[in-house]
């Protein structure tokens, strides 16, 4: 006969307790683990988990209610300077940006505004009744705030900024919907350099147009296309000139050098700019096969020009940053100037300053790498990234260029021609040799002669030109003594 064995009250207590205990304890873990998924760290400001909840409350809220006045969803992203600065300086800079920023978001907002950290380069706004001009006025004080500089012990930071906005319920009834159209105005805003883009339906469209052109590079890059891949791209030189003296409209040419540009010739849309097709190259990866085919090509190109008898003719080429840091780029450029036979000197390999100063020590190593195959090294669209002076004269560089946005305003902007003279005296200093990006005016070309610029290039000396029309350029050029009208 078996017998049940009964606990004690004793037992039974100190069970009840021992389980009350492990309850608190979970609720505790469950709490923390809420506040982590809430709240940012750097900010102290909700997540895209608190915006998602909230986003859907409020819109069940305003569906009973039958607001007619709906809200905003206000999306702000930070320019490419913070990811510099993250990544460049210590990690308390960017962290207390990101804190400035939230509290200058905050400092702005109404009691019924509200503000969410919801990726580490992204702040979300939901406000309430606000559209049309308030807005407007709203986002150019905002816009205000967010411009104004850092202030560090020895150093400022400023950080632009693009914001893209959606109404509920013009732009999207649905949560998923009305974040999904904010995020496309804000993409356009970022791409566009604009500060502000109110979402419209032509955004999608366009949107969708980008996705389409992707798969359509996919298709004209991938194997077997690899092979042909010259069917649909094609290399332009634009002329770089390089002055011994300028007088009146007449450029005395001491050497004419070029940049090599590709351009897509998509079999229905027609020829297709970089600034279009490269951005989807690098979100896709394409952009690797793609700089490979274009360095060999450009290395054929100008063995072509000199068994034609028209000399060794200097020419640029671009490197994305994914292709400068990728583990063959030294071996691809090795093998394109073996099987031309360029001399050194010949070809020059441009960078952006983002992608040389992103981590300086490897960047230093993969330049003496180039510098022992005799590339020439130029740091491209230089003067608007962000604590490039105390890296640039650890790096073996030939040239710098200027970026064009400090030369279309030169001659009415005091503030450019403060920074473009100062660039001047920089690339004396380092004894780097110095092109203006972007001539398109007299007046610009004059200004920068003034101050000690001697290399040019822009529309003002040519557009980006084909081989054949490039070397009729030359040609002119030679017969004209090396005189250079405009």
């Amino acid at each position: 006969m078996n017998e049940t064995t009964k606990e004690s009250p004793v037992e039974s207590t100190e069970e009840l307790v021992r389980l009350r205990t492990e309850n608190e304890a979970l609720k505790g873990r469950i709490v923390q683990l809420e506040r982590k998924l809430s709240l940012q760290p750097q900010t102290g400001l909700p997540t895209h988990f608190r915006l998602e909840l909230e986003l859907e409350e409020l819109i069940e809220t305003l569906r009973r209610k039958a607001d007619r006045a709906g809200f905003s969803i206000l999306i702000i992203q930070l320019g490419e300077t913070y990811t510099v600065v993250r990544k460049t300086l210590k990690s308390s800079v960017s962290e207390w940006v990101l804190y400035q920023m939230g509290c200058r978001i905050n400092a702005l907002l109404s009691p019924s505004g509200r503000v969410f950290h919801t990726r580490e380069n992204e702040f979300v706004l939901i406000l309430p009744a606000l559209k049309g001009p308030p807005l407007a006025a709203f986002v150019k004080g905002l816009f205000g705030s967010l411009g104004e500089p850092h202030i560090f012990s020895g150093f400022n930071v400023t950080i632009k900024v693009a914001m893209g906005a959606a109404y509920w319920p013009q732009h999207g009834t649905e949560r998923s919907t009305l974040l999904h159209n904010a995020d496309i105005a804000a993409g356009f805003a970022s791409e566009g350099h604009l500060p502000f883009v109110l979402f419209k339906p032509e955004l999608l469209r366009k949107a969708v147009e980008k996705i389409e052109l992707q798969n359509s590079i996919i298709r004209a890059i991938e194997k077997p296309a690899l092979d042909s891949i010259g069917d649909q791209f094609v290399l332009y030189f634009q002329p770089k000139l390089i002055a011994s003296s300028v007088e009146g409209r007449v450029i005395s040419v001491e050497k004419i050098e070029a940049e090599a540009l590709i351009r897509w010739r998509h079999p229905t849309k027609g020829l297709i700019s970089p600034s279009t097709f490269v951005p989807l190259a690098e979100e896709t990866g394409l952009i690797l096969p793609l700089g490979k085919w274009l360095i060999y090509q450009t290395a054929r190109q100008l063995q072509s020009w000199i068994r034609a008898g028209k000399g060794a003719i200097p020419v640029s080429i671009n490197l994305s940053a994914r292709q400068f840091r990728s583990d063959d780029i030294t071996d691809i450029l090795a093998s394109a100037l073996s099987a031309s036979h360029l001399a050194p000197g010949q070809l020059t390999v441009e960078l952006t300053e983002t992608s040389l100063f992103e981590d300086p020590a490897a960047t230093a190593v993969i330049l003496e790498r180039f510098t022992a195959l005799g590339v020439r090294l130029s740091v491209d669209d230089f003067g608007t990234g962000y604590s490039s002076l105390s890296h640039l004269h650890r790096f073996p560089l030939d040239e710098i260029k200027i970026d064009r946005l400090f030369i279309e305003n030169i001659g009415t902007n005091r503030q450019d021609r403060i920074i473009v003279r100062s660039l001047v005296e920089i690339a004396k200093g380092l004894e780097l040799s110095l092109v203006a990006e972007g001539v398109e005016s007299p007046r610009a070309l004059d200004l920068l002669w003034k101050m000690g610029c001697r290399g040019f290039q822009g529309f003002l000396i040519a557009e980006p030109l084909t081989d054949r029309d490039f070397i009729a350029f030359c040609d002119r050029l030679a017969a004209e003594g090396m005189r250079f009208s405009f």
